[in-house]
């Protein structure tokens, strides 16, 4: 390979950055998991509020209580979900961590003489 092919390769990515760019987008993925799972719950919270508010007026408004129960249950689906979503990146992140983890454990009782 000649000089200025040479230089317009790409360098290889080492590990360690590989690593820390995954850590960052996990990362990413969990704060906007969590974000979509508060505003969710929050959203429940005070749609089921505002549900006891309009039932107890004189006299109840049966209807407003019906709709904001339907926001209340609309809320919680999406909260649902969301909970379902970290669960499942979280499963795939064990899977990664799983398969590090015996060599790691071997390494440390090799250090601990045994006993870690």
């Amino acid at each position: 390979m000649n000089s200025a092919q040479n230089s317009l390769a790409q360098p290889e990515e080492r590990p360690e950055s590989r690593s820390l760019r995954k850590g960052t987008t996990l990362g990413r993925m969990i704060e906007s998991i969590a974000k979509e799972l508060n505003e969710s719950l929050c959203g429940a919270v005070i749609s089921a509020s505002t549900s006891l508010r309009v039932l107890a007026a004189d006299p109840p408004n049966i209807e407003g209580a019906r709709e904001t129960t339907r926001r209340t249950i609309r809320a919680s689906k999406r909260a649902a979900e969301a909970v379902s979503r970290l669960r499942a990146l979280l499963s795939e992140t064990n899977k990664g961590i799983k398969t590090v983890a015996p060599s790691i454990k071997g390494s440390s009782s090799e250090t601990t003489g045994g006993t870690g």
